[in-house]
């Protein structure tokens, strides 16, 4: 007598259900990714020109249009909210174990430095209206004092950068070593972030926009990838390989 107890069969339509819903997280992440750049370029083009790099000067440029200011700072805190999201899914767009390890150690430094970068633009909400209710001199003396005397901000400001920024070029390294996406996509991020700034002032507020989105390309691509890899039909290719 067998005690073997025989396999349930999935419904067809249970097993299509299953598979439409598996799909959705990397195609939210994918979309997420690709509206990254958007979100930054329109963090940079609202920014607040500053005469200066003085306290001061960057706390009357906030003040000077607050919703402006409002606006900027939330462009740039929802583009690091998406990367959080899009950064970890891409993991699952590594099949093997070459390039795997490196990934996942860009996602997460990715995660980390983002959410730390995206904390810190809740400050330009609180510099812009102490600017206009004691002055930009007092706002810049508060500044300067916590950044130069509260260590705890100074270790949130060079994780925040340190994470947030190479963290993502760690990822798409590791993306690169596994075939996901061009080692192009290394200096591409680093340039949306330190070349379209530095040139912003010399070439205008559109182009600086346009510059963001041209060397943000590289989180674009690997975006629709990432929602063409979670389309049904692939995924179902992919099982029966």
């Amino acid at each position: 007598m067998s005690t073997t107890t025989p396999a349930t069969a999935v419904p067809a339509d249970a097993a299509a259900d299953r598979a439409a819903a598996s799909v959705w997280p990397l195609r939210i992440a994918g979309g997420l990714l690709v509206l990254t750049p958007l979100l930054v370029a329109g963090g940079f083009a609202t920014s607040p020109p500053q005469a200066s790099n003085s306290g001061s000067d960057y706390a009357a440029s906030l003040g000077a249009d607050p919703v402006v200011t409002g606006i900027s700072a939330a462009f740039l805190h929802y583009g690091w909210v998406a990367l959080v999201f899009g950064a970890f899914a891409a993991v699952a767009m590594v099949r093997g174990r070459r390039g795997r390890g490196l990934t996942t150690v860009g996602a997460a430094a990715t995660a980390f430095g983002a959410v730390q970068m995206s904390g810190l633009l809740l400050s330009d909400h609180y510099l812009a209206s102490m600017s206009n209710r004691v002055g930009p001199d007092v706002a810049g003396a508060v500044l300067e004092s916590l950044d130069a005397g509260v260590p705890w901000v100074q270790v949130w400001l060079l994780t925040g950068k340190v994470f947030g920024l190479l963290g993502p070029a760690v990822l798409m390294a590791g993306l690169a070593r596994a075939g996901v996406i061009g080692w192009w996509a290394v200096p591409g991020w680093l340039a949306m972030w330190f070349l379209a700034p530095m040139l912003g002032s010399m070439v205008g507020v559109v182009a600086t926009a346009a510059l963001t989105v041209l060397c943000g390309a590289p989180l674009m691509v690997l975006g629709v990838r990432m929602i063409r890899r979670g389309s049904p039909d692939v995924v179902a290719a992919g099982r029966v390989a």
